[in-house]
């Protein structure tokens, strides 16, 4: 089973987006704090695609983007933000999808980037 790191603070996106993907037959690491996400991101487990809310409670979800490029390269990297596209955004293997988004889009776009060889 392919395993995906959803960094997300928001108890209800968080959970609506585990259900998605678990549908889709994807297991998601829960990471609500950018420390929580960064230690999965440095950590073991295999991970097939990384989901990162901008806005995290104790830092920027950048900073989680730049750590997954660093200790995770070629894996893709979905940046979420209602803010709009700046900083690692242009960088490659970040896709950017905005807020609100549907469950079942990302769900399916993660597959799709998971898929890709």
């Amino acid at each position: 089973m392919s395993h995906i790191l959803l960094a997300e603070d928001e108890f209800l996106i968080r959970a609506v987006l585990v259900d998605a993907l678990g549908e889709i037959g994807l297991s998601c690491i829960e990471a609500p704090t950018g420390q929580a996400a960064l230690d999965a991101v440095t950590g073991e487990v295999p991970l097939s695609a990384i989901i990162v809310d901008i806005g995290l409670p104790d830092m920027s979800g950048e900073k989680v983007i730049e750590a997954a490029a660093l200790h995770r390269p070629g894996t893709p990297i979905i940046r979420c933000s209602g803010a709009g596209s700046t900083g690692t955004a242009d960088s490659p293997g970040v896709h950017v999808v905005s807020k609100p988004y549907s469950a079942a889009e990302l769900s399916k776009f993660v597959a799709s980037l998971i898929a890709r060889p």
